[in-house]
């Protein structure tokens, strides 16, 4: 009895286990339908990587287990500067999600759960200014949401309280304000 628990225990300890291989392969020779990664037919399970072919660094290492995106991601630009950094689960995005320009600014941040938006996401632009700062609940906009012009200019400033909109949502007389001159003195 004592070995059939055992074993019982081992079994499902190691039916249970989701750590990814510790094996690579180039993204290329792997193939991609609906979203679920196959090598040779059968869903991948490991890491792929893409290489820059002028000078081998890598551009890719993303991880997959039974064929679905899993772990963290991670991109770089050919100048070796990180482009982003992403989190995975069973395929979704969930965690903190990262990207940057290609100058080392930080270029959105925002954490997803099931592939949603959820908490505070901000964009920045590439000069480092904040351009857009939004809340979110399950996926949809909640609570207190800006957005600004390059210059620093409020665009919109608006609240979403149960689904309505209240404040400034960045439009004039049918025009979008981005359609807008600003003339500095």
């Amino acid at each position: 009895m004592r070995y059939f628990f055992l074993s019982a225990v081992v079994l499902l300890l190691y039916a249970c286990k989701t750590e990814i291989p510790d094996s690579y392969i180039l993204k290329s020779k792997a193939t991609s339908a609906n979203n679920i990664l196959y090598l040779n037919q059968e869903k991948y399970s490991g890491y792929v990587y893409e290489l820059n072919p002028t000078t081998g660094d890598t551009l890719l290492i993303e991880g997959y287990l039974n064929g679905l995106q899993e772990g963290t991601s991670k991109k770089w630009y050919d100048n070796k500067s990180l482009m982003e950094i992403r989190h995975y689960a069973k395929g979704a995005k969930n965690g903190q999600q990262v990207a940057f320009f290609e100058n080392g600014n930080k270029r959105f941040e925002y954490t997803a759960k099931n592939d949603a938006y959820e908490g505070e996401m901000k964009e920045w632009n590439n000069t480092g200014l904040l351009i857009h700062l939004a809340n979110y609940t399950n996926g949809q906009e909640e609570g207190t949401q800006k957005l600004w012009y390059d210059n620093g200019k409020i665009r919109a400033n608006y609240v979403i309280v149960d689904g309505k909109r209240f404040g400034l949502l960045g439009t004039k007389n049918c025009v979008n304000v981005s359609d807008s001159v600003f003339i500095s003195k």
